[in-house]
């Protein structure tokens, strides 16, 4: 693939549609000739004829590009505008650094807010006024089933990047729908499995926000390590604006538990982390939790986080070649190091690119723009990708651990790998 790409800030100016350009067939008539007899044969030579050279013919115009338009939903203001920004960072980086031969991409980013309501007034601008082809975005599952009804009721194909609602893709999902990124529990059924299989715990606490991503992810955890034999002795659900977790640690009793499952993330997270080990149930009591309970806040963390084991969709700890390439197209262009909202976001674009470029660029049958995308499958940055017949990705899980550097800094060390990871996964 090279690169011909361009994005928008929304709102964005009114555009208007590439004019797909048609390629003229040249018609050659023939005309036919009466026979005659041939001419008596003579021993004199013929007499040679002139004859005329061909007129040059002129080369046919490249053809023009096919242009995509892509509409972005993410939060850019407001308490989710930090992951919703690192999405989009990841959606532009890549097609910053890739084309898709004949294809102008065009990104249109509106904002969420990460309210249902304004995604759905976002969501019908981007098609109603700005025409865009398909839809792709979101962090938070409190939009992602609205956005996906919408997706459905306006037959407009929707690319879920992070948000994992589990409804928008389980049963009554809507065929528009794909979601590149984990649903809600995918990280954490076999987190849950691993903790009381190899590591070996019997009695677990779950600590998790007190809404549909909390109960999700914790009831994962839970259906799994009670499968392999262990009990959840302590079920704690604190109101999602929590800042102090005291009432909630302090009912930890430190002889029946010996692993807490903990989900929560960005500043919650690291309050609720030094906390822990204020209460003084860590270090000596493991925490374990999904990806996102570190991601984007692991240094601010820092000695309070080690020991911590995760079930990650995606660390930049993975050593393939596809991300090594994307880290240091990462550090070169933006600095540092990305994290997994930047990596979700770059992987979703991919996605989308490869059903692009599968189709030549033409979205005119959405039907056929889906199978493209739900045929996609390649080694992406977070290892092998690919669809199941749900419309979810099937990924591999990632089990890490924080550890301490020499020089006293924390990174995340992968300590184990549970492959081809579905919605529904079971050991």
């Amino acid at each position: 693939m090279n690169t011909r790409f361009k994005a928008f800030s929304i709102p964005a100016s009114a555009a208007v549609l590439a004019v797909l350009a048609a390629m003229a067939m040249l018609l050659a008539a023939c005309g036919g000739a009466t026979p005659t007899e041939p001419p008596a044969a003579t021993d004199a030579p013929p007499a040679e004829q002139p004859t005329e050279e061909a007129a040059p013919t002129e080369p046919a115009p490249p053809a023009e590009p096919r242009t995509v338009r892509i509409g972005v939903l993410n939060p850019t203001t407001g308490g989710l505008a930090v992951f919703g920004e690192q999405e989009n960072s990841g959606i532009q980086l890549y097609f910053d650094n890739h084309e898709i031969e004949g294809v102008t991409v065009e990104l249109l980013f509106a904002d969420t807010a990460g309210d249902p309501q304004q995604a759905l007034e976002q969501g019908r601008r981007l098609v109603e006024q700005e025409n865009v082809d398909f839809l792709m975005g979101l962090v938070n599952s409190a939009v992602a089933v609205p956005m996906a009804q919408f997706a459905g009721e306006e037959q407009v194909p929707f690319l879920m990047v992070v948000a994992g609602a589990q409804a928008a893709t389980g049963p009554d999902r809507s065929p528009y729908v794909y979601r590149t990124g984990m649903a809600n529990g995918q990280q954490d059924r076999p987190l849950g499995w691993y903790a009381a299989t190899t590591l070996g715990y019997t009695k677990a606490a779950t600590f998790a926000w007190d809404f549909l991503v909390g109960v999700e992810r914790a009831g994962g955890f839970a259906e799994t390590f009670t499968a392999a034999g262990g009990e959840i002795v302590l079920e704690q659900k604190p109101p999602l604006t929590t800042t102090d977790y005291g009432p909630f640690i302090s009912q930890i009793d430190p002889a029946a538990v010996e692993v807490v499952y903990s989900f929560f993330a960005g500043p919650g997270a690291i309050a609720y982390v030094q906390q822990m080990r204020e209460f003084g149930i860590t270090p000596d009591i493991r925490i374990v939790g999904p990806g996102f309970l570190t991601a984007g806040v692991l240094d601010q963390m820092g000695e309070n986080a080690v020991g911590i084991v995760q079930g990650a969709e995606y660390t930049p700890a993975l050593d393939n070649p596809e991300n090594t390439a994307f880290q240091e197209t990462y550090g070169s262009q933006v600095g540092g190091v990305a994290g997994v909202y930047v990596a979700e976001g770059y992987l979703g674009a991919e996605v989308a690119a490869r059903a692009i470029e599968a189709v030549g660029g033409d979205l005119s049958d959405a039907q056929r723009f889906l199978d493209a995308l739900g045929a996609v499958a390649f080694d992406s940055i977070a290892g092998p990708f690919r669809f199941g017949q749900d419309g979810q990705s099937i990924r591999n899980v990632y089990i890490t651990e924080v550890v301490r550097a020499d020089d006293g800094t924390v990174s995340q060390q992968i300590v184990d790998v549970i492959e081809a990871v579905g919605m529904d996964w079971a050991p």
